[in-house]
């Protein structure tokens, strides 16, 4: 892979991850301390990041800064699962911890039946 095949699959991955969070150029331009012209350039590989700004951007979007360099494809139904599953983490954030022991009885319980029909 040349110097900017990576430059484009970083920015690339940096653009899915932003998505992912629903975090906006902007909003990350803004956060970074940077303009939304750099954050631009970075997602289509026109400028090469320095590894500090890699860092706080991993450190924006709630990641380890190697999740930056995953470059594996994921299937588009994965992605539209890992998002589905933070959005209900968010939801669930201010729950009380009796709420949620219920639930995670009713989510063994599901778990349970799912599992006895694909036996059948």
């Amino acid at each position: 892979m040349t110097d900017d095949e990576f430059a484009i699959r970083l920015g690339e991955r940096i653009r899915e991850l932003r998505k992912l969070k629903n975090i906006s150029q902007l909003d990350l331009a803004y956060d970074m301390d940077m303009s939304m012209n750099t954050i631009s350039g970075i997602e289509l590989g026109k400028i090469s990041p320095k590894i500090e700004t890699l860092r706080k951007i991993a450190d924006r979007l709630g990641i380890e800064i190697g999740e930056l360099f995953d470059f594996n494809p994921q299937p588009n139904n994965d992605k539209v699962r890992r998002k589905k599953i933070e959005q209900i983490a968010r939801n669930l954030s201010n729950r009380s911890p009796e709420f949620l022991t219920l639930l995670n009885k009713a989510i063994d319980l599901l778990d349970q039946a799912q599992n006895l029909s694909e036996k059948n």
